[in-house]
């Protein structure tokens, strides 16, 4: 797990759509990716997954979400009141949080260091961004 550069070293925050669920970074994320897989683009209703992952205890979180899980490693966190996508919890250690990029309060202050799940690309889905992309997991 690479650290993002330097200059995204935080704080962020965020929240659904509703604002009922917050989130509050305190630290720079462990990496920020863009995944394909389709697992993501099941859990999102798009066509990858943008987000940042955290380890836990740099995360305060509030409002209550729901949980399922959509495979052995990783629960989806959901606002309970207007359904926004906003956390992937993984379960394998060390713990971490997942955010979904767009509910940041500011979209555009992390930015993604690679693809991950290419082999999983929809096929009308042009990635010409100059970043990695990784047929699987990197």
């Amino acid at each position: 797990m690479s650290a993002a550069p330097p200059e995204e070293a935080g704080p962020y925050a965020g929240g659904c759509l509703c604002g009922q669920v917050r989130w509050r970074a305190t630290a720079a994320p462990i990496n920020v990716r863009l995944c394909h897989c389709r697992n993501c683009q099941r859990a999102t209703g798009g066509p990858f997954f943008a987000r940042a992952v955290f380890l836990a205890g740099d995360i305060e979180r509030t409002g209550e979400t729901t949980r399922w899980p959509t495979s052995p490693r990783v629960d989806r966190l959901s606002c309970a009141r207007c359904g926004t996508p906003v956390f992937a919890h993984p379960k394998d250690p060390p713990a971490r949080l997942g955010v979904a990029l767009a509910t940041l309060d500011d979209p555009a202050a992390l930015t993604p260091q690679m693809h991950i799940w290419v082999s999983r690309k929809l096929p009308w889905v042009r990635i010409d961004d100059g970043l990695p992309q990784h047929p699987e997991g990197a």
